[in-house]
């Protein structure tokens, strides 16, 4: 009896041994099964992140040599319209100044042709310029916007009258930003709310540059308007300067544009 009861006792310790082997085989299989799994999904991911590096690397590439083919095309323009098409107008208008000169009573539509001549000259070159990537790089915002007041006041559309320091301290990029923001303004006073009279003032403050703008036409309810693409642009365009920007209107009559911009005082 007590052998029979021995032989049962290793025969149960027996199949407790056998069952935590198997035991223990599931559990190192199932690991294995999870790591090859893991590994798997890792190995997936980084082919999936190498791919998409690839075609970011690739559109990035296409982009840098397409922004060169179109620079180099814009330069060789700008070029050809200051060399060639700027002296072809230059020597006409000589010719007729000589004309006019030659004549005790020159004819109005002579005089308007040379001034309207003249004009269509300085609209060439200011073309000429904004193509040029040397000029872009040294763009000066005081220089582009008092030449702009100067071609709008002439036109006799709208009166512009600016208030400003001696320099800006932005880099030519942001001034170019600024520039387009400004030309966006001055052309919804224009187009939207038939403004006679335009005021910009820019004022340097330590760490802040301010601008407002302000004109005495229409107005409108800032609140209540639909923003079009024209002030969605001067939002996203004043957001990557890392600035702000506020219209006020009061009544509806005339619009205050308030713009604030951080700067670095190092530049000066």
């Amino acid at each position: 009896m007590l052998e029979l009861l021995f032989r049962m006792q290793v025969s149960a310790q027996n199949i407790i041994f056998i069952v935590i082997i198997f035991t223990c085989s599931l559990v190192v299989a199932a690991a294995a099964l999870l790591t090859y799994v893991r590994m798997y999904n890792d190995r997936k991911k980084k082919h999936f992140e190498e791919k998409r590096i690839m075609a970011s690397e690739f559109d990035q590439q296409l982009m840098q040599s397409q922004l060169e083919t179109q620079e180099e095309t814009m330069s060789m323009l700008s070029k050809e319209l200051h060399d060639n098409i700027g002296q072809l107008l230059n020597s006409t208008k000589l010719l007729i100044g000589v004309t006019q000169r030659s004549l005790s009573d020159p004819p109005d539509t002579l005089v308007t042709a040379n001034e309207t001549l003249g004009l269509a000259i300085q609209e060439l070159r200011s073309l000429s310029k904004s193509l040029d990537k040397e000029w872009l790089s040294q763009f000066n915002f005081i220089q582009n916007l008092e030449a702009e007041i100067s071609r709008i006041n002439s036109s006799r559309t709208l009166h512009i009258f600016l208030t400003r320091p001696e320099s800006l301290p932005l880099k030519p990029n942001e001034q170019i930003i600024l520039f387009r923001i400004v030309q966006e303004l001055v052309q919804n006073a224009i187009k939207h709310a038939q403004a006679e009279h335009f005021y910009i003032k820019i004022t340097k403050f330590p760490g802040k540059l301010q601008l407002t703008l302000s004109d005495d036409g229409s107005g409108f309810d800032p609140d209540a308007v639909q923003e079009g693409m024209g002030i969605r642009n001067i939002r996203h365009r004043t957001h990557l300067l890392g600035g702000s920007v506020v219209w006020q209107s009061a009544g509806y009559k005339g619009t205050v544009v308030l713009i604030e911009l951080p700067v670095n005082q190092a530049i000066a």
